[in-house]
């Protein structure tokens, strides 16, 4: 199983950004752009200008088994540089860098935007990005580069909860957790049964966080405990009709951002086959099952602390 890291880029590291950067545009951008397009591109993302960047905090990378294999960067609320080597692509590397970003993103603004090359826009129509101006720069002697500038409205706000939103989180628990007992031919398992006082007590122990919708509807959450260095996250759960958007990677990837330099831990049932492969996804390896009775297993995993 691959060793997955996302963090900020180091400046010994600016040629290794910058080779990124070049090798998916000689790969990519001359089947779209003509070679003084291509040469602007490079200027653009120059060593110079990467090196900046990294020393100003704007470069996070993307490591796939110790190897570097892709960058992604923004200033503020846009999105300025986004790649992965030819090689790897393919593999939800790009996807994994982008749902890092808009999570950075859509927990401080409404909006995120971009400048999208021709090759890119497709990749961030299917994310729910929209086209907002075809735009054209003059490079000279007739030279003309063409691309998009392309916004995605933040769709849902995630924040710590409150007291007062406990009632209505076990509600969506109930409701969330009804396909997951279908997996065991409608067994009463643990979040169906759990009380309004033991949720009351996980929130007094610990962080539970909501996702709500423009208008204050709860449509999802997650909550998590520390105990000696090490942060147990439980109960992911995004309402159904609201599921397969990315939401619980917004949510995980925000929990983890509560824990800086912890070593975290999760578990979920061994039928559960979706959230095992979001959770691998996001760099969680399992350690460990355990049986409950002839039915129910869980499988449990674990994602050490990033330096």
């Amino acid at each position: 199983m691959s060793s997955i890291e996302y963090r900020k880029a180091k400046k010994e590291e600016a040629e290794k950004v910058c080779s990124i950067v070049r090798g998916t545009k000689a790969a990519i951008y001359p089947h779209y752009y003509t070679q003084m397009v291509v040469d602007f591109f490079g200027r653009l993302h120059s060593l110079e200008n990467i090196t900046r960047d990294i020393e100003e905090g704007r470069i996070e990378i993307l490591v796939v088994d110790g190897e570097i294999v892709g960058t992604g960067s923004r200033v503020e609320d846009h999105i300025t540089r986004v790649y992965v080597l030819p090689e790897y692509e393919g593999k939800g590397y790009g996807t994994i860098i982008m749902d890092h970003i808009e999570t950075e993103i859509f927990n401080e603004f409404e909006k995120c935007d971009l400048d999208a090359s021709l090759p890119a826009a497709i990749f961030y129509e299917h994310r729910g990005y929209k086209t907002l101006e075809h735009k054209k720069h003059d490079l000279g002697d007739g030279e003309v580069m063409i691309y998009e500038i392309m916004e995605k409205r933040r769709p849902a706000k995630i924040e710590r909860a409150d007291r007062k939103d406990l009632e209505e989180i076990l509600k969506l628990q109930y409701t969330v957790y009804q396909s997951e007992a279908q997996l065991f031919g409608g067994k009463k398992i643990p979040p169906l049964t759990q009380t309004l006082e033991e949720v009351e007590a996980e929130y007094d122990k610990g962080v539970i966080l909501k996702m709500i919708t423009e208008d204050g509807k709860i449509i999802g959450s997650v909550r998590a405990t520390e105990e000696n260095g090490t942060v147990r996250i439980g109960k992911l759960m995004v309402h159904p009709d609201q599921q397969h958007k990315g939401y619980g990677k917004r949510l995980l990837l925000s929990m983890e951002k509560y824990y800086p330099g912890k070593r975290f831990e999760l578990f979920t049932s061994t039928r559960s086959v979706a959230n095992i492969r979001l959770y691998e996804k996001l760099g969680y390896e399992a350690f460990e099952t355990k049986a409950v009775d002839d039915e129910l297993e869980f499988v449990y995993m674990r994602k050490e602390a990033l330096c």
